[in-house]
């Protein structure tokens, strides 16, 4: 069972491939002219992560004078806590919508007929996000193992 990779990383994969899937279904039946107020709407969850994201690591880095040597708060001022709080509270709740709510909503989509051109903004929505997430893994080593742990 030590060879099995972890669950989380599995949801992750089955995500991904459920975001392609969608990203190509959705150029398929995309509305003839897409509303780019929806497609900015789309984005946001992920452009705003990144903005946490990396404004938290310039945080961090400007605040401790470096990168974090130890896992936890420990040593960290309280506008840095807040900081970190709300970024992983954000990401917490951006995960779990893209992994449970998502789905429902693209089998919705893809179930009612006069909702099938949500699927394009659904897709783009998940394409966002695994954008937002492998962007995130360019972030420095030591900051990631922060975040990570």
């Amino acid at each position: 069972m030590q060879n099995s990779p972890p669950f989380f990383l599995l949801l992750l994969v089955v995500a991904g491939i459920l975001g392609l899937a969608s990203v190509v279904a959705g150029f398929r039946l995309r509305p003839s002219a897409p509303s780019r107020a929806i497609t900015w709407v789309a984005l946001l969850p992920a452009l705003a992560m990144l903005g946490l994201f990396y404004s938290l690591a310039v945080h961090m880095h400007q605040s401790l004078g470096g990168w974090p040597t130890s896992i936890g708060e420990r040593g960290f001022a309280s506008s840095l806590i807040t900081h970190a709080g709300i970024a992983t509270g954000y990401f917490s709740i951006l995960l779990l919508v893209s992994l449970f709510a998502w789905p429902v909503a693209l089998l919705l989509c893809a179930v009612v007929r006069r909702w099938r051109r949500g699927i394009f903004y659904l897709g783009v929505y998940a394409l966002s996000c695994l954008v937002c997430f492998g962007a995130m893994l360019l972030a420095p080593s030591q900051f990631l193992n922060w975040w990570w742990d």
